[in-house]
């Protein structure tokens, strides 16, 4: 429903009491006229007189308002329908005219007209207007200031050719596209940080091609590190940037995660995450470089020297003439954003290591350890100059042989940053220190002295799960008896547990026979017999008749079966053997006989 113009308003106002002045039966005309004058609906104008007016008819409301004949399902579809319809520069395409009939050839049926389809789908937000309302904003807070610090590099209008100062115009930038920006070898990016607690502000200026991670490095080391004239310092606890190719780079994000920042990236496109440094960026550019256009300057050095003197007159409320103090709906009065900085505390505040060490950070990189028998690695720290070990007994989720990444951290005793992936693929994130206290031979003092005291290491999580099991199945037993139980092939779950015994009294289903296809194979194939040696046939024939061959006969036998007997003639040869000389001579098996 589109807003009406204040005229409008007042008409609407002088009908609603007309209305309540009206003889019964005579409203509804009044509202046709109203609709006719006003160009409306009688529909829109009962909504006006409500929304305007706040005037209601004090009829009772049908017992049936806001059902309809139409399913919710062809509602949805008819909503889809027209939300994927609408482009990147947000232009809707397909309206309820051309998408009813599409989904009617589809089998969808709805029964009414297009308007009251479209009143339907505005009252359900199911319409594409409602849909481009933006989401609401979740608010967020920060306890303390350097917190949460929101980083935002932007391009700035003002350039420099030859050591004089350019500001490009509207008419330039809109009507050429940016093409005078792409003609500059080297622009000016404006980067601001803003801390979320106290909303003080830190401008910073660099000239390059491009944004690059050593322009990002230099800004957080000029926002974070102590500058005279400036109480603002420190470095915070949870930075909030976009998903930039500078800010995406390995080496910032090596720096950060060893000062101990928690780095976070908004959804892209959603810059309202971080709203503080977007305002930011536009105080920055109507409060400060408007001035530039009347008191030019000729380099980045005197740009940088300019908007540090106007930032810290603006966090402090003394730009003369103008009141730029904080207001909130929290806030009992505006303060000044310098002030509330102010509230910080020295356990809060964590001041910024040297550049040296901090570039050497910035170098370093993540290493993979693993987890010692005595759950313990070695690592050589930046800030120690030797390796150190690290226990890591106690802590969830790491066990021995576990391979876990370990990186430096600037702040504690060279203390360290332990990561191990959880069952579920998120990294547990640990701060572990060196282990202190050895004695003159490098042993640790607080281990156990051999033969005068005995200590056992905390228990892992793997031990936990392991004892928890070795309860479930052995009841009753203490560590020492479940390992004799087992060595005594004791049956576990006190043998109640049945294993294969109820897969007897599975009844399987009625299976159709299935017809096959025989094999063919030969007639007759008989297997042949095996053979014997000739010297193991003689001695089974001489242990069988008892009786020792003759020269001639040894002679004979060793002749004929010098290639073997087979073992089916070993009979016939012990019964030729043994028949009279004179009627049966010594005969081969086979037929033949000595002569």
């Amino acid at each position: 429903m589109a807003a009406l113009s204040p005229e409008a308003c007042d008409y609407v106002r002088q009908l609603a009491r007309r209305l309540g002045d009206a003889e019964h039966g005579n409203g509804t005309a009044m509202v046709r006229d109203a609709g006719d004058f006003l160009g409306l609906s009688v529909q829109t104008v009962y909504r006006h007189l409500k929304a305007v007016a706040g005037w209601s008819s004090g009829r009772k409301a049908r017992s049936d308002k806001g059902s309809t004949s139409v399913s919710t399902e062809v509602l949805v579809t008819l909503g889809a329908a027209q939300r994927e319809a609408v482009r990147e520069n947000d232009k809707q395409t397909l309206f309820t005219t051309t998408a009813r009939g599409l989904l009617e050839q589809n089998g969808y049926a709805f029964g009414v007209t297009n308007g009251h389809l479209n009143r339907l789908m505005r009252d359900r937000k199911l319409n594409v207007a409602a849909q481009r309302v933006a989401a609401p904003v979740q608010a967020l807070r920060a306890p303390f200031p350097n917190h949460t610090h929101q980083v935002d590099p932007s391009l700035c209008l003002v350039y420099y050719l030859k050591g004089r100062q350019y500001i490009i115009r509207d008419d330039e930038f809109y009507k050429n596209k940016l093409d005078k920006i792409a003609q500059l070898k080297f622009k000016v990016y404006r980067y601001v940080c803003y801390d979320r607690a106290s909303a003080s502000l830190i401008p910073w200026y660099c000239e390059a091609a491009g944004e690059n991670q050593h322009n990002l490095f230099r800004f957080l080391m000029f926002a974070w590190g102590l500058q005279g004239g400036r109480p603002v310092h420190g470095v915070p606890y949870h930075l909030l940037w976009d998903k930039g190719s500078a800010n995406q780079s390995e080496a910032i994000k090596s720096l950060l995660d060893a000062l101990g920042v928690k780095h976070l990236t908004h959804e892209a496109g959603n810059s309202r995450a971080k709203g503080g440094v977007e305002n930011g960026n536009n105080i920055v550019e109507t409060q400060f470089e408007s001035r530039l256009k009347f008191e030019p300057v000729d380099s980045v050095e005197q740009l940088n020297a300019a908007a540090f003197s106007w930032a810290n007159a603006y966090n402090a409320n003394l730009i003369p003439g103008q009141d730029t103090r904080l207001r909130r709906p929290g806030l009992v009065a505006p303060v000044a954003r310098f002030d509330l900085w102010q509230l910080i505390t020295s356990g809060q505040l964590r001041v910024l290591p040297p550049l040296e060490v901090c570039q050497a950070f910035m170098r370093s990189k993540e290493e993979e350890r693993k987890v010692g028998g005595d759950q313990s690695f070695t690592f050589r720290h930046p800030a120690a100059g030797r390796t150190m070990a690290y226990s890591l007994r106690g802590f969830d989720g790491i066990n021995v042989g576990d391979t876990v990444l370990v990186r430096g951290l600037v702040y504690g005793d060279c203390a360290v940053q332990v990561q191990v992936p959880r069952y579920d693929g998120e990294m547990l994130t640990y701060r572990v220190e060196p282990v202190q206290g050895f004695d003159q031979f490098g042993q640790l003092e607080a281990a156990a002295e051999i033969g005068a005291e005995y200590k056992s290491a905390p228990r892992t999580e793997a031990e936990q799960a392991a004892a928890t099991m070795d309860g479930a199945a052995f009841p009753g037993l203490s560590a020492d008896e479940v390992k004799k139980a087992r060595q005594k092939r004791a049956t576990p779950f006190e043998g109640k547990l049945k294993a294969h015994s109820y897969l007897h009294d599975v009844e399987l289903p009625t299976y159709l026979p299935r017809a096959g296809t025989e094999i063919a194979t030969p007639q007759s194939a008989t297997a042949a017999p095996s053979m014997l040696e000739a010297t193991d046939a003689m001695l089974r024939i001489v242990a069988a008749t008892k009786q020792r061959l003759t020269p001639d006969q040894n002679a004979f036998f060793m002749q004929r079966y010098a290639d073997g007997v087979p073992e089916d003639q070993i009979d016939a040869l012990i019964a030729q053997f043994t028949a009279p000389a004179a009627d049966q001579p010594m005969r081969a098996a086979g037929g033949l006989r000595s002569v």
